[in-house]
């Protein structure tokens, strides 16, 4: 039984040491769509309008594999206008629109809603 944990703790400490220096280089700022964006506010609305344009057509016909997130970095959003405008967007509701206050974003808001 003592070599069994012997064992085991030999081969959790090789797994760690082979898979932390990839962790350490591994950089989010590389993000491939909204990397160099350091607002968390504007880093999700990046990801909410972003997240479906980084996927093939033939991913999008399988939304069940391929679910879209959108909403979900919306919700992340602590800016009211700018939470509001996410879901706007994303959603397509022209008349959330009217709910937000800043009068430039809603104007660019009720450009992007058809």
């Amino acid at each position: 039984m003592n070599h069994l944990k012997v064992l085991c703790s030999s081969i959790v400490l090789a797994g760690l040491v082979l898979w932390l220096p990839d962790m350490a280089l591994a950089d989010p700022a590389e993000e491939p769509l909204c990397g160099g964006i350091a607002d968390l506010d504007k880093l999700n609305l990046c990801r909410a309008f972003e997240i479906d344009k980084a996927k093939t057509e033939e991913q999008k016909k399988n939304r069940y594999r391929n679910k879209n997130h959108s909403t979900y970095y919306c919700s992340l959003i602590k800016s009211r206008d700018i939470q509001t405008y996410c879901f706007a967007v994303t959603g397509n509701n022209k008349s959330q629109c009217g709910l937000i206050i800043d009068a430039k974003m809603e104007k660019d808001c009720n450009e992007k809603v058809k």
